[in-house]
C-alpha cells in the first residue's frame, strides 16, 4: 500500500488490518464450532457476512437487500436478500458472539504494558457500566423492557468492562433489560488484577463483590447509594449522615458499611456547588416512580458527592478520589458514541420480529465498534503528536462516515489531514479535555 502519512515510512491506516482480520483460521474454526455452515454455493462466508454488515451500516442502512448487495460485491456474484434472511438464526448469532469474544481475547493477550505504568498509583484504571438499547415494541416477547404509559417496551442491556489505561474492553455482554446491574456485579471479578482501580456506578454496588476486589489486591471507588447503612467504627451504631455533614460540610473517615456486613471502608463526602445540588434535587422530584417516596434526608444528601473506597489516604486525597471517579465519564462518552454516531438501535427495522436477527446485529455492531476503538483508533493515535488529543465522538463519526475508504486504504493523505483538523479537541483555556484529564490524573 502506498504510504501517505506524514512520516512517509509507515501507513497510519489500520484499514487493511480490519479488512483482513477475519481471513484467519480462527473464524473458520468458530464457524464450525457454532454450527454456522456454508451452503453448497459457498457465497455467504462468515467474513463476508461480517464485513458486509459493517459496510452497510456505515452507509446508515440496515435491510436484507442492502446487506445482500454488500456481500455480493465481496463474493463477485449475486446474493439474494432471502439468503441473508435465512442466516438470521441461533447458529449465526452464536458465531458472531464467539468472533467478538475471540477478538477481545486475542487483544487482551497481545497488549503490551505501558512504559510509564510503574510511575502510576494504579496498575490499570478500569470502569464498569451498562447501557440500554431500545428495540421495536414487537420484540417485547423476546426482550422485555420497562413499562411506559401502560405500554410494554422492548429493550436489551449491554454490560461493559473497559480498561481505560490500555484502551481495551475485557467483555461486552448482552443481557435482558430485566437483569439488574447488581446481579452482574460479580462478572468482572475474573478481570481484576492486583493494583487495579475499579470505578463503578452505584448500580453495581454489592458489598460482597467490593470485599472480593479488596482480597484480590485491587482498589475500588463507588458512589454510595441512598439505602446502604453507614455505621461508626467504634460503637457500630448507625451514623446520622445529614446531622454529621451539617456540622462540617466535608467528611473523610473510616466507617462500617452495611448494617449486617459491617465492612470497614473509607467514606468521603464532598459538598456540591449550589447549582449542581439544585439540579440533582429537581431531577429527583421529577422521578415518576412514586414508590421511591424520598424523604427530606435524601434530598439534603443530594447536595453531596458521597464515595466509598478502599484507597487509603496515604495513596490519594479526597480531591484525588473525586477526580479519579470523574474519569468514569469516559465510558458514558463511549456509550454516547455508540448511539449517536454508530446509530446503534436507530437502524433496527421497526417491524423486526426475529430475535436472532437483533442478536446478530447488536453483536456485529459491537464488533464494528471494537475494531474502531481498540484497533483503528489506537493505531492512529500512535502517529499523532504527543500534545494532540482527539475527541472520541468526532473520531467515531469520521470512522463511520468513511469506513469504505479506511478499509480499502483509499485517500489516506486527505483522510489523515481531515482527522487532524476535524477530530481534535477544541483548545480551551478554561478547562481540560478528557484525554488530558486522564493523562494528568493517571500519570
Amino acid at each position: 500500500m502506498k504510504t501517505n502519512c506524514l512520516s512517509r515510512t509507515k501507513s497510519w491506516n489500520k484499514g487493511n488490518k480490519i479488512f483482513n482480520l477475519f481471513n484467519g483460521i480462527s473464524v473458520t474454526k468458530i464457524s464450525e464450532i457454532s454450527g454456522y455452515r456454508l451452503r453448497k454455493s459457498g457465497k455467504i462466508t462468515a467474513r463476508r457476512l461480517i464485513l458486509g454488515f459493517m459496510t452497510m451500516v456505515s452507509k446508515k442502512m440496515n435491510t436484507y437487500e442492502a446487506w445482500a448487495q454488500e456481500i455480493s460485491l465481496q463474493a463477485g456474484c449475486t446474493v439474494s436478500k432471502q439468503a441473508v434472511e435465512d442466516r438470521m438464526n441461533y447458529e449465526t448469532a452464536t458465531m458472531v458472539r464467539m468472533v467478538l469474544e475471540d477478538e477481545i481475547r486475542k487483544k487482551l493477550l497481545a497488549r503490551e504494558p505501558k512504559k510509564n505504568r510503574t510511575r502510576s498509583k494504579f496498575s490499570s484504571i478500569k470502569m464498569e457500566d451498562s447501557t440500554v438499547i431500545n428495540l421495536p415494541p414487537e420484540l417485547a416477547f423476546a426482550f422485555p423492557g420497562n413499562v411506559s404509559l401502560g405500554r410494554k417496551k422492548s429493550q436489551i442491556k449491554i454490560h461493559a468492562f473497559y480498561n481505560q489505561s490500555d484502551n481495551i474492553f475485557h467483555f461486552l455482554n448482552l443481557h435482558s433489560f430485566t437483569t439488574n446491574d447488581q446481579s452482574l456485579a460479580r462478572v468482572s471479578l475474573d478481570h481484576v488484577q492486583p493494583g487495579d482501580l475499579i470505578l463503578r456506578d452505584m448500580g453495581f454496588l454489592v458489598l460482597d463483590v467490593l470485599t472480593e476486589i479488596d482480597k484480590y489486591g485491587g482498589f475500588f471507588i463507588s458512589r454510595k447509594n441512598a439505602t446502604i447503612k453507614v455505621l461508626d467504627v467504634s460503637s457500630e451504631k448507625e451514623i446520622d449522615l445529614v446531622r454529621l455533614l451539617r456540622k462540617g460540610r466535608f467528611l473523610d473517615q473510616e466507617v462500617l458499611i452495611g448494617k449486617d456486613k459491617k465492612v470497614k471502608m473509607r467514606m468521603i463526602a464532598i459538598p456540591l456547588p449550589k447549582d449542581q445540588a439544585s439540579a440533582r434535587r429537581r431531577k429527583a422530584r421529577r422521578d415518576r416512580d412514586k414508590r421511591l417516596n424520598h424523604d427530606k434526608a435524601y434530598y439534603e444528601l443530594l447536595g453531596y458527592l458521597i464515595f466509598i473506597t478502599n484507597v487509603p489516604k496515604t495513596k490519594c486525597t479526597a480531591e484525588e478520589i473525586k477526580d479519579l471517579y470523574g474519569l468514569r465519564w469516559q465510558i458514558e462518552i463511549i456509550f454516547k458514541s455508540w448511539k449517536s454516531h454508530f446509530n446503534m438501535g436507530k437502524l433496527i427495522p421497526l417491524k423486526c420480529i426475529n430475535p436472532y436477527r437483533v442478536q446478530c446485529m447488536i453483536y456485529l455492531w459491537l464488533l464494528y465498534i471494537f475494531l474502531f476503538q481498540v484497533i483503528w483508533l489506537a493505531h492512529f493515535a500512535s502517529f499523532a503528536k504527543t500534545d494532540q488529543h482527539f475527541s472520541l465522538l468526532k473520531m467515531s463519526r469520521m470512522f463511520n462516515t468513511h469506513f469504505e475508504k479506511i478499509i480499502t486504504g483509499k485517500s489516506e493523505g486527505i483522510l489523515y489531514q481531515l482527522i487532524i483538523s476535524k477530530c481534535s479537541f477544541d483548545k480551551r483555556n478554561d478547562r481540560i479535555n478528557m484525554s488530558q484529564k486522564f493523562d494528568k490524573i493517571a500519570a
